[in-house]
């Protein structure tokens, strides 16, 4: 809580020496000089507290571009971010704690805004119930990631030939998932709400 600029001006006329030279006097010299230094000092203690909340990413708005910069964000030369897109990437990227598991990339997104679904594809071997789908070989590498939210990921035939091949949100979560992949898997992407469009 900041101190008013009258509260400003009392403290500094109770720091000056005692004397004659030195008056007391509201309508004096001394106590109009005084006075002009106390909204200076006021705008000095408004800005420390403002500043207390720009120290954490999930209340900044002023310092959002350092804290980017401090991140380094944005990732994958993403643009027309939305502040609060940009907000939700920075306290995901300084709360991070990695992990490569299903769970863990879910928890990603969420932070990110997203909600998906992560499966891991198994092949099947003689010791899986019949109804285990038949997977082959060639899927053991691969996890589905099942999007939910996001209904044109992706151009089709019928737009007009200004429409981004994939849309900004679509490349901003695969741009993050992809940096987060074991080495030899694959991500393969499902946008539910494109299909059911």
């Amino acid at each position: 809580m900041a101190h008013s600029k009258e509260q400003w001006t009392n403290a500094i006329m109770m720091q000056m020496p005692q004397g004659d030279i030195w008056s007391r006097d509201k309508t004096g010299a001394l106590h109009a000089y005084v006075a002009g230094y106390a909204p200076r000092l006021q705008q000095a203690e408004d800005s420390a507290d403002q500043l207390l909340s720009e120290m954490r990413p999930k209340s900044t708005q002023q310092l959002l571009v350092e804290w980017e910069a401090y991140l380094g964000l944005p990732e994958c030369n993403l643009t027309d971010q939305t502040v609060e897109q940009r907000r939700n990437a920075v306290i995901e990227k300084y709360y991070r704690k990695g992990g490569l598991q299903a769970w863990s990339l879910e928890a990603l997104a969420a932070l990110l805004g997203f909600s998906i679904e992560v499966q891991e594809i198994f092949p099947h071997h003689c010791l899986r119930g019949c109804t285990y789908p038949l997977n082959e070989e060639k899927y053991r590498h691969v996890m589905r990631v099942i999007v939910k939210g996001i209904p044109n990921a992706y151009a089709v035939c019928l737009d007009d030939c200004l429409t981004p091949l994939t849309s900004n949100s679509a490349l901003a979560l695969t741009c993050v998932l992809e940096k987060f992949k074991m080495a030899g898997k694959y991500y393969e992407y499902i946008y539910e709400d494109a299909i059911n469009a």
